[in-house]
């Protein structure tokens, strides 16, 4: 399933559609709008799940049933919501209406003040035989539902997970090419609230649960600590009146980049995490930062070198250490991040190791982790559209064997599907439209803005020549 977010004449865009649950790459000048794009998608991914209530649940055709309840009576009963190529235009067009009516609000609360915003909207593509199916049920035995997948019939011998005070809630992906069910989650809430389990399943559906990483990582690194420090009875709230906002203060930053500050600030390691990424966070200690990220409650991050051996504060290591740092720290942290979104994702780093970036997020990409990027480095455009030629060419002709050849290992390589470049151009009226760049299997992606740079320079390079030469005849 693929979303996309579209706006019409927001901030300085006059219209944009981009995916933003896949492997994204925004390119562009300085001024064109990617950041207040990029923020603007980590804003309405948390307020997706929040839009729906039950007139949007009737749209997606629930049926209630009967099952046996927790005391063995017929009372009990569960509700299945389908979402499916044949629901969803339905349900997108109502998620839409609403975001037409929430989008000045919308924009204000993830800006702290009013962004001018035409027309906000999303569009859902789904796999070929693909749907979600999402049950609710209350005070019943799930035994008694024949199409409960294994993975929740066999929670039940554990009968105080399915106490009868809860609302549970299942979504399940059906693909019925590969003839497989698959539980995505499983939730609880207290008390006959089916709207809000509804919500809660719905986060889950979206994977929104993303993290904004903005530019200029490195100050923010050194500094997060200073910013909260005579915090610590400062509540930090928006409250709507009309159509204006009372921010009671994020001291004037946008609420992707406070949150960002807040994620440093709370946050705390989980071991289960560091297991499920553990060959990517060695990929990224030994080709990246070459040593190891420490996280101590009382003094915060520090820097262990691998060369020197030498164990630093983090803001006493190198710019390009502090810019990075965050990448493997979102993996690593007890809040179940879906995907990240970061601006300029390649700052301070040499080129050489914007190679290894590359390979790197590749590998997250692998992992499910979602992407969202924004770049100035046609280094790294160029190695972004190097592995993907390769990647194709293996797929289309199962050359594994060129993989090992090029220096590369499997998981270097990328799933061409999942990969959306969109290059930003500014116009004549001061505004930028945002168009697709499409990809080809043979050559890749054709970024205009670093091929115009490249010929200014070799021109450039050829007209200093033939001054030189002449001057010396």
């Amino acid at each position: 399933m693929l979303i996309f977010l579209g706006v019409k004449n927001f901030a300085k865009i006059e219209n944009a559609k981009v995916c933003i649950n896949s492997y994204t790459l925004l390119v562009g000048p300085n001024g064109s709008g990617k950041t207040y794009l990029m923020q603007l998608a980590q804003g309405v991914n948390e307020r997706f799940a929040n839009l729906v209530d039950e007139e949007g649940m009737r749209i997606l055709q629930p049926g209630e049933e009967q099952g046996r309840n927790t005391d063995g009576g017929i009372n009990g009963s569960y509700k299945r919501y389908i979402i499916s190529q044949d629901t969803v235009p339905r349900f997108v067009a109502y998620l839409n209406t609403k975001l037409d009516e929430k989008k000045e609000q919308i924009v204000r609360e993830i800006f702290g003040r009013d962004v001018p915003v035409e027309k906000l909207y999303i569009e859902i593509v789904f796999e070929e035989k693909v749907y979600y199916e999402i049950i609710s049920f209350h005070n019943i035995d799930i035994n008694t539902i024949e199409f409960i997948p294994d993975e929740i019939r066999n929670l039940s011998r554990n009968q105080s997970t399915f106490m009868r005070r809860e609302t549970m809630g299942a979504l399940i992906k059906h693909d019925e090419i590969k003839g497989k069910n698959e539980l995505i989650t499983l939730l609880s809430v207290m008390g006959d609230d089916e709207v809000r389990m509804f919500n809660n399943i719905m986060l889950s559906f979206f994977e929104c649960r993303s993290l904004f990483l903005p530019s200029s990582r490195t100050g923010i690194m050194l500094l997060y600590r200073d910013f909260f420090a005579n915090k610590a009875d400062y509540f930090i709230s928006y409250t709507q009146h009309e159509k204006q906002a009372e921010k009671s203060n994020y001291r004037n930053l946008t609420q992707p980049v406070y949150e960002f500050l807040r994620f440093l600030q709370t946050y705390t390691e989980d071991q289960k995490k560091i297991d499920v990424y553990s060959e990517e966070i060695e990929f990224f200690e030994e080709k990246l930062i070459e040593g190891h990220i420490n996280v101590n409650e009382q003094n915060g991050f520090s820097y262990d070198s691998e060369t020197d051996h030498i164990s630093v504060p983090l803001y006493m290591a190198s710019s390009m250490i502090n810019e990075i740092a965050p990448f493997v720290l979102a993996l690593t942290s007890s809040f179940p991040y879906d995907g990240l979104i970061i601006d300029e994702i390649e700052a301070s780093l040499h080129p050489q190791k914007q190679l290894e970036l590359v390979r790197f997020l590749n590998r997250l990409s692998n992992k499910s982790i979602k992407l969202m990027l924004s770049t100035h480095s046609d280094t790294f455009a160029s190695k972004v559209n190097n592995l993907y030629v390769l990647s194709n060419y293996v797929k289309q002709n199962k050359r594994d064997d060129l993989i090992k050849k090029m220096g590369l290992e499997k998981d270097d390589l990328m799933s061409p599907d999942k990969l959306f470049v969109y290059e930003f151009i500014s116009q004549p009226n001061g505004k930028s439209i945002v168009k697709e760049i499409p990809g080809d299997t043979r050559t890749g992606f054709q970024f205009d803005l670093f091929t115009d740079s490249a010929m200014h320079l070799y021109n450039e390079a050829l007209e200093i020549g033939e001054i030189l030469q002449n001057d010396q005849a």
